[in-house]
């Protein structure tokens, strides 16, 4: 899966969460669940750069202590046993996350499943309604 993919899914799951401290987890654990789908990665290089791009449009639209941001960070940390294991050149059966060296989705030729996926995410970061209820009240709106 695409990191920036993933960044997108566990942004658009702390939308959902409230504590960040969750959606790190929640997003970490959405990482393990996306690279068992149908796929496609891209080399090292626009990787990188498409993982700073969508990192970099969670914090700027969403805040770096946001929920949002802890997903998307969350569901980016799994991918840095890849960045060590290329940087060292361990095989691929050494990496200890089995979504990584055992269990990786199947490689598919074309990015259509990664882009509606990531466009269904950025749907609900922009047009998700009221970020949490815990903010209703501030706004001066009941939330009973």
């Amino acid at each position: 899966m695409i990191v920036a993919v993933h960044a997108l899914t566990g942004a658009a799951i702390g939308r959902l969460c409230r504590d960040p401290g969750k959606a790190f987890i929640l997003g970490a654990l959405s990482h393990l669940i996306a690279d068992h789908l149908p796929h496609l990665d891209l080399d090292p290089a626009p990787e990188c750069l498409l993982a700073a791009a969508a990192l970099g449009l969670v914090a700027t639209s969403q805040g770096c202590d946001s929920s949002e941001f802890a997903g998307a960070v969350g569901a980016v940390a799994p991918d840095l046993e890849n960045a060590v294991a290329r940087a060292r050149r361990l095989p691929e059966d050494r990496l200890l996350l089995p979504t990584h060296s055992r269990y990786h989705g199947r490689k598919t030729r074309g990015l259509g499943p990664q882009v509606m996926l990531a466009a269904g995410c950025l749907s609900l970061l922009c047009f998700g309604g009221r970020k949490r209820c815990q903010d209703a009240p501030e706004r001066g709106i009941s939330t009973r």
